[in-house]
């Protein structure tokens, strides 16, 4: 009886291309915002990114395999030409010599492949092998030598089927295609354990499988473009994972890209482990790093990134990572010229989208999403992340729509050239040693936040929200707790208030220049209101228009809300103790002690 499986062809490519704090679910609970309108808003024509809609194009055709009654030949050792093979039981290296261009068909049913002086299944010349995996059985390709892969083939690679391959490199890539990678069918599973890289590829696109990587040495998935290319492309050097179960656990990044990354739905666990090394002239020739690497202090049995101003002197003290440990990873192409020269290649659109209901759990000693030379966009998705150093890190931009992102634990959390926070169904609970969101980026000029709608709450002992040139509160719910001594809850060269309701409180930190066409106050006491105090704010009829129980303590605070009326007058209450009152005599009313790093109350 012959059986029929599907596997993914690509018929076009319309793409483009540990330090842990526990923090507590909330409600997704927003309020609806108006409309962005102002007369001196410098972001009205600066593009906010979005969907890229090539990545929704289908890009797959289906064709049937069937299991053939009769197969092309005995001797699987040697297939020196195209056709249909059949293994079963235990095999010794099996060698594809069929000759440039050809298509083989090897069907596992319960197969053992093993060598112990090279690869153990590996092709001579470019072909497209298929590998198909029979009757829900185990199957393995393993190999224990210094300078072989384990699975090595020169052309692409589909794997398809309802059974398990289990593939292993002791000392180098556990699976090599020189070309592309095609995984697909929800009952396929591939285990892929290298010294070096687990699967190493010019791109891989994978549909419903279950993908499970340990890198001992390097990347779980490396995906880069072919050493001739001069140029960006999108046609190469990326992934494309949909609906897949994906787990990764490596000394290298998780998924590693030169052009993009793409995932659509499914659920991924990445964990990162990286090695620290302290600074001197012997690690920075070994390791190949820079003195900007050297970015982290050991804490106890930890470590903790430190601010590039409060790195003085470069000493013993301070500690690199030897290598990217990030866990979705954009990078620039690299070109190697004859004389060993490298060049990057960065005219193009590096790329990170998630959405479609993606599941990502980050646990990374390095970025957990980076994108270099690049934008990262997240919607309709949750993300769980847990790093030294930043949760999501985008050099252009970043745009987060209808998405729940927790960050437990980071340097700064969300940072972006620009970062664009909206849907009525985002929810970010972001808890950071830095910056909660920080707009700053030395490749853009104009670096901005944009809150439009959601639920954000944004624990920082930096500032909460940072940007460089611009902050703009239009919508939705924004909870900041920032710290003082330089730093505060909200830091722009120009603050606007525009809409939703925001709740920021710090000690005497930082002020900027502030507009509101909403009401907005800001208190500033010389009282410390202490951490697990519940704050109100309460109007003239003793109705709480705002409730809070805050996890720092803080003196000042800033109060935007479309309930504040003009001339209204209200209450700031700790508990049941009336900390001041206030009249809303203006758009922007100051009440208050003046100081703190930012030099007093800005002008209004």
């Amino acid at each position: 009886m012959k059986k029929a499986f599907l596997f993914l062809a690509i018929a076009s490519l319309l793409l483009i291309g540990c330090n842990k704090k526990s923090s507590n679910n909330s409600n997704t609970n927003t309020e609806n915002n108006s409309s962005f309108t102002t007369d001196d808003d410098p972001t009205s024509d600066v593009s906010d990114g979005g969907t890229p809609n090539e990545y929704d194009s289908e890009s797959f055709t289906e064709e049937d395999v069937d299991v053939p009654t009769e197969f092309d030949g005995s001797n699987v050792t040697n297939i020196s030409n195209a056709g249909k093979y059949y293994l079963s039981g235990e095999f010794g290296p099996v060698s594809i010599t069929a000759k440039k261009n050809s298509v083989v068909y090897l069907f596992l049913d319960g197969a053992s492949i093993s060598s112990s002086e090279g690869i153990a299944l590996g092709s001579e010349n470019k072909i497209t092998l298929f590998i198909i995996l029979l009757n829900k059985k185990v199957n393995t390709i393993t190999n224990n030598f210094e300078d072989a892969n384990s699975l090595h083939i020169k052309g692409d690679l589909h794997i398809l089927g309802d059974g398990t391959l289990q593939i292993s490199s002791e000392q180098k890539n556990a699976l090599k295609v020189s070309k592309d990678l095609y995984i697909t069918g929800e009952n396929v599973i591939i285990n892929a354990s290298g010294a070096n890289h687990a699967i190493s590829a010019r791109s891989i696109i994978a549909n419903d499988a279950t993908i499970n990587v340990t890198a001992k040495g390097k990347d779980g998935l490396q995906l880069e473009v072919d050493s001739d290319v001069t140029e960006f492309t999108s046609e190469q050097g990326y992934a494309r994972l949909k609906n897949v179960k994906f787990t990764s656990d490596t000394y290298g990044d998780s998924i590693q890209a030169n052009t993009f990354v793409y995932i659509s739905g499914g659920e991924y666990n990445l964990t990162t482990h990286g090695e620290f090394v302290p600074y001197n002239n012997e690690n920075l020739k070994k390791y190949e790093l820079e003195t900007s690497d050297f970015k982290f202090i050991k804490v106890g049995e930890t470590y903790q990134r430190v601010a590039k101003d409060e790195i003085r002197n470069l000493s013993s003290k301070y500690y690199a990572l030897t290598q990217s440990v990030k866990g979705i990873k954009t990078s620039p192409i690299e070109v190697t010229d004859d004389s060993n020269n490298v060049t990057e290649v960065t005219t193009g659109d590096y790329e990170i989208y998630i959405a479609h209901g993606a599941k990502i759990t980050v646990d990374s000693t390095d970025d957990c999403i980076h994108s270099n030379y690049g934008n990262v966009t997240v919607e309709e998705s949750n993300l769980f992340l847990a790093t030294y150093d930043d949760g999501v890190h985008a050099d252009y931009t970043l745009n987060v729509q209808n998405t729940h992102i927790e960050v437990s634990s980071s340097y700064e959390a969300l940072e972006g050239g620009s970062v664009t926070v909206d849907g009525s169904l985002t929810n970010l609970v972001l808890y950071s040693d830095d910056d909660g969101i920080n707009a700053a980026s030395e490749y853009t000029f104009y670096n901005y936040i944009y809150i439009k709608n959601g639920y954000i709450r944004v624990y920082a002992s930096g500032d909460g929200l940072d940007a460089n040139t611009a902050l703009y509160l239009q919508g939705g719910t924004v909870i900041v707790e920032g710290p003082g001594q330089g730093n505060g809850s909200l830091d722009a060269n120009k603050v606007y208030f525009q809409g939703g309701t925001v709740f920021a409180c710090s000690t005497n930190g930082m002020r900027e220049s502030m507009s509101a066409s909403q009401n907005t106050f800001i208190y500033q006491g010389k009282t410390t209101i202490y951490a697990n105090s519940k704050i109100s704010i309460v109007d003239s009829n003793n109705n709480a228009i705002f409730s809070y129980t805050l996890k720092q303590s803080c003196t000042q605070i800033i109060f935007s809300s479309a309930s504040l009326v003009l001339n209204g007058t209200y209450k700031i209450m700790s508990d049941s103790t009336t900390i001041a009152t206030i009249t809303q005599t203006s758009s922007l009313t100051s009440v208050g002690t003046s100081g703190g790093g930012g030099g007093g109350f800005p002008p209004h």
